[in-house]
């Protein structure tokens, strides 16, 4: 990507992020709303998206910061965004080669009861692929092969 490009879109994520910060501490919450307005989008989602944006750049440190705050604000009954969130910040310590840290955050996505999730399975895939190419034979990539071949395998 030319450095100009990456400047561009770096400036472009931080605005929208300010944009969407600044419209979400702008709205009245008494506003009346439609309830799947109310039921996903709030400080959480806020934060998860800016994730997304910042896991898009590269820039994992960024996304990482991002990914506790959401957590730290997201609601107990959004297990399913809970896991994503998780997964997503297991790749930005992986970006960091914080490679035994990003296997255990992988590793706590809870597999039971009912499994994970597609999109979720295909975020663990995506993460397993990674940590093989950056350390293929290391320890925490070992460990991970090992939990995706005993753990993940019966449940997908």
């Amino acid at each position: 990507m030319p450095r100009s490009w990456g400047r561009l879109a770096i400036t472009a994520v931080r605005q929208a992020v300010a944009h969407a910060e600044d419209a979400l501490v702008r709205s009245e919450p008494s506003d009346e709303r439609p309830l799947w307005l109310n039921a996903f989008y709030d400080q959480a989602e806020l934060e998860n998206l800016a994730l997304a944006g910042y896991l898009a750049l590269g820039d994992y440190e960024v996304a990482e910061g991002h990914t506790h705050r959401s957590l730290a604000v997201l609601r107990p009954g959004m297990r399913r965004t809970r896991s994503i969130t998780t997964a997503r910040l297991a790749k930005a310590q992986l970006g960091q080669g914080d490679l035994e840290e990003a296997v255990a955050t992988a590793m706590s996505i809870p597999i039971e009861p009912t499994g994970v999730h597609p999109r979720i399975n295909s975020m663990l895939q995506d993460f397993g692929s990674t940590l093989r190419i950056a350390a293929p034979s290391s320890d925490p990539a070992n460990a991970w092969n090992q939990y995706a071949h005993d753990s993940l395998r019966k449940h997908l």
